[in-house]
């Protein structure tokens, strides 16, 4: 946001932002001037402002819907101003940063050591720490953290190099109860041995028993590190990162967090000199608001490096002092992270995300978290009255406003069944009638799905065979979205109703929809006769609400369609013979 100085700001949301002459002033800490006179709704009308795709129509079996994201957990969303300045500014002076003699090659070199230098200060990051662009994000951040603690493996070799390594010198590796799979499976298929902390029956990871592991005597003189998510992308609940990093380091173990759900809306300092420090952070800059096409960052201090004796995880390009016919001669860069920096970087995503760490900053931390409290407090608290939506998670800690949540289905006397409307069905239906983008499915978080669901270890491996025999559809999940702090007030009383009306009438609209077992689709089925055009009387408590007309019209052409439907449509068709019933815990 610092590069660009407005040419009018006589009204909030106009504001057309012009690219500054000099572009180091996108790094420096002096806050951007026409910030300032702004309020918290004024800094997020100038964001909304800013999305690309923001005003996108959408074309859905029920007529054209205007584009509403509440997806960001899963990825951001690009901003004119940034790909502006990319284009501008960047872009024609673009060269390669292993020749400094040009004047493209200097000034693209500068850029990205400016977007690194800053990307490391925000992340609270010293002299004593290293910073690593990774792939696309943080599943590469972990992958890159692996290789530089020398426990990166290929898979064909793994069973016999662990067989070859001494049981008190192998690592050993805590992770928590929440983890999204890029910071459990490439922990499962290192050289490390795992152990994943349980859940308290409040939904915390439990400290007791990592504590207890930790003193355990078998473990005594083994090399340890904890890795632990920062947030659950499921639930949004948030981990007391210092709390786990004082208990990590008092027993002489290393403290690694996961911050992709939640680095986007927390001020993330390294402090990883301290008792309660961070030793590494691995985070996805892809999820911030401005980010898609950035890579993955992995942050950590030095003294995890156990490659200096060696040759580093990737060789190639840029990263030698001397090279001749003998291997043996070869003289690698001795700058940590240059040496393992091989091949011609991502020039053009490393300097985005320098730029995408500055809006957090120019938004301002309280700002960020206070409307974030606001949201999730409100959703939480208006979605729990529904006695058909379950919101998954302890409702009673501390979140990030990340929601997910099952809807159970009715029959004809209104008694709750034991069925749910599956969560794909939820996320489909949330796109056609409102235009919504969510999130169906298990998240990428297995093991704590089947903790949420209480999916028995009998009934996971049931699921595991029908899977194995092609019907990926039968795997249970729930509906993801979540309420950015830059959302306006009229949008996020629309995703409350959109949510209400989908858990009130939603199971009205399977006969609309064919379920395809193999891959858990949701088709429509354009036969259907449906007046698409109608319009329904909305619910007295959500005309009270300060919707947009275009809402208030969707919600009432979504009521009109309902009335045209069964409120019990049974079912229209029958599972495949091969699928054990039990399986089939949604209807279709």
């Amino acid at each position: 946001m610092r590069c660009f100085a407005p040419k009018s700001a006589s009204k909030v949301g106009k504001v057309t932002p012009s690219i500054e002459e000099d572009w180091q002033p996108i790094f420096k800490p002096n806050p951007f001037k026409f910030f300032r006179p702004f309020d918290d709704e004024q800094k997020c009308v100038w964001l909304r402002s800013q999305i690309i795709g923001s005003q996108l129509q959408i074309s859905t079996p029920f007529g054209s819907r205007l584009l509403t994201y509440a997806d960001y957990t899963a990825s951001g969303r690009c901003l004119f101003y940034i790909e502006n300045f990319l284009i501008k500014q960047v872009m024609p002076s673009y060269g390669n940063t292993h020749a400094e003699d040009s004047y493209v090659g200097e000034k693209t070199t500068r850029m990205v050591k400016l977007a690194t230098s800053y990307v490391k200060e925000s992340l609270g990051g010293t002299e004593d720490d290293a910073l690593f662009f990774c792939g696309s994000g943080t599943t590469a951040a972990v992958k890159k953290l692996h290789e530089l603690l020398g426990l990166s493996v290929p898979p064909q070799m793994r069973e016999s190099a662990v067989a070859a390594i001494d049981d008190r010198k192998r690592w050993l590796v805590f992770i928590g109860p929440y983890e999204h799979h890029s910071n459990l499976l490439p922990w499962r298929q290192s050289l490390a041995e795992v152990i994943q902390v349980p859940m308290t029956e409040d939904g915390l990871i439990d400290m007791k028993y990592l504590e207890e592991e930790l003193q355990n005597p078998k473990h005594a003189d083994r090399p340890m590190l904890g890795s632990f998510s920062a947030c659950s992308n499921v639930t949004g609940v948030l981990a007391d990162t210092r709390a786990i990093a004082r208990l990590l380091h008092k027993h002489g173990a290393l403290a690694c967090f996961d911050f992709a759900s939640c680095g986007p809306y927390v001020k993330i300092d390294m402090r990883s000199r301290k008792a309660d420090g961070y030793d590494a952070v691995m985070l996805s800059p892809h999820k911030y608001v401005g980010g898609p096409g950035t890579p993955g960052l992995l942050c950590m201090n030095k003294k995890l490096y156990k490659l200096k004796d060696h040759a580093p995880s990737t060789t190639g390009g840029g990263v030698v002092d001397f090279v001749n016919y003998n291997k043996e001669d070869t003289l690698y860069l001795e700058d940590i992270e240059s040496r393992e920096d091989a091949g011609t970087p991502s020039i053009l995503q490393r300097i985005k995300a320098g730029i995408v760490f500055t809006v957090q900053e120019e938004m301002g931390y309280r700002l960020i978290e206070s409307r974030e409290h606001n949201f999730i407090t409100t959703a939480l608290k208006r979605l729990s009255k529904n006695r058909k939506i379950v919101v998954l998670g302890n409702k009673q800690v501390k979140r990030a406003a990340i929601v997910s949540f099952v809807v159970w289905t009715t029959d004809s006397n209104g008694g709750i069944q034991q069925t749910v409307l599956q969560g794909r069905f939820v996320a489909k239906l949330l796109n056609d009638l409102f235009g919504i983008q969510s999130r169906g499915g298990c998240s990428c978080a297995g093991p704590y799905g089947h903790k949420l669901l209480k999916v028995s270890d009998e009934l996971s491996l049931k699921f595991r065979a029908a899977i194995q025999e092609g019907y990926s559809g039968v795997k249970p999940g729930w509906t993801r979205l979540n309420f950015a702090y830059f959302l306006s007030k009229e949008e996020f009383h629309f995703l409350l109703c959109a949510i209400e009306f989908v858990a009130d009438y939603g199971q009205r609209f399977l006969p609309l929809y064919e379920f395809e077992w193999q891959t858990g689709n949701w088709k429509y089925e354009e036969k259907n006769s449906i007046n698409t055009t109608a319009k329904a009387t909305l619910h007295k408590e959500w005309t009270k609400l300060p919707l947009l007309q275009q809402h208030k019209d969707y919600l009432g052409t979504a009521m009109a369609i309902a009335k045209q439907l069964a409120h019990d449509p049974g079912q229209s068709s029958t599972a495949p013979a091969g699928i054990d019933p039990e399986l089939v815990t949604f209807r279709f």
